[in-house]
């Protein structure tokens, strides 16, 4: 002990430490912790865990949760935020019919720009339902072509009932004759954003935003049928498990 530069006293105390029960709690929390952050994308921040936690029946507060997940050395991993290319049209402004709020249901389209590889993009239109707040049909192209928003329209209509409203910027695709004409048979309203102002779109904007942040962003694809596949994984998720704060 002299040799150590120790007193007697500290020495005693290191040979006869146990470990504090509330050490041991953190240690088991800290797991479980870890493994809700690894099984939601690394896309949860302190506030979801919490939620996530609690709804295992572990009491636990905002504050513990975020210094256990400072000590793991995990965080939320939301990538870089994405900035969409702006929709050029060369006619006047469609009306914005949901803007008041009418009665009625609606639906929201969009579509998006996705990397497969650097440098190489493929292409996702997506319909998300105002009500429930899920998208409810989705597809991938390798073309971003009026074909794709059609096929994913007739699969939210093989889907769902009908909308009063259907949302959409004024691109090219959703103001083909197709697409209109598909929308006027089966008498859904067609409302449309303001030029350059894609927050009028916002719900979907924000869905595609968390997409690309929570999950494009980190990951790497093998293939377009890869990148197909596990984007669908994640829009299950998304549907039915993502814990939603504020909505």
């Amino acid at each position: 002990m002299k040799a150590l530069g120790l007193s007697k006293s500290t020495y005693y105390h290191w040979k006869h430490y146990q470990i504090s029960r509330h050490d041991k709690q953190d240690t088991i929390l800290k797991s479980q912790i870890f493994e809700i952050w690894k099984n939601n994308y690394k896309a949860y921040g302190y506030p979801r865990i919490t939620i996530a936690m609690r709804r295992l029946g572990v009491v636990i507060g905002p504050n513990r949760v975020y210094r256990l997940m400072q000590e793991l050395g995990i965080r939320s991993l939301m990538g870089r935020r994405f900035k969409k290319p702006g929709t050029h049209v060369d006619y006047s402004q469609r009306p914005n019919l949901i803007k008041n709020h009418p009665i009625g249901t609606i639906w929201r389209a969009d579509i998006t720009y996705l990397e497969l590889r650097p440098g190489t993009w493929v292409y996702l239109s997506t319909i998300f339902d105002q009500a429930s707040k899920q998208i409810i049909a989705f597809n991938i192209g390798k073309e971003m072509a009026s074909k794709l928003i059609i096929k994913t329209l007739l699969q939210a209509l093989s889907r769902a009932s009908k909308p009063t409203f259907l949302h959409s910027d004024m691109g090219s695709q959703y103001t083909s004759i197709a697409y209109e004409g598909l929308l006027k048979r089966h008498l859904i309203r067609h409302s449309y954003s303001k030029q350059g102002y894609p927050y009028d779109n916002g719900p979907l904007e924000a869905f595609h935003s968390l997409l690309k942040r929570e999950f494009i962003f980190q990951t790497r694809f093998t293939s377009f049928e890869d990148l197909v596949l596990r984007v669908e994984n994640y829009i299950n998720w998304y549907n039915t498990e993502r814990i939603r704060i504020n909505g």
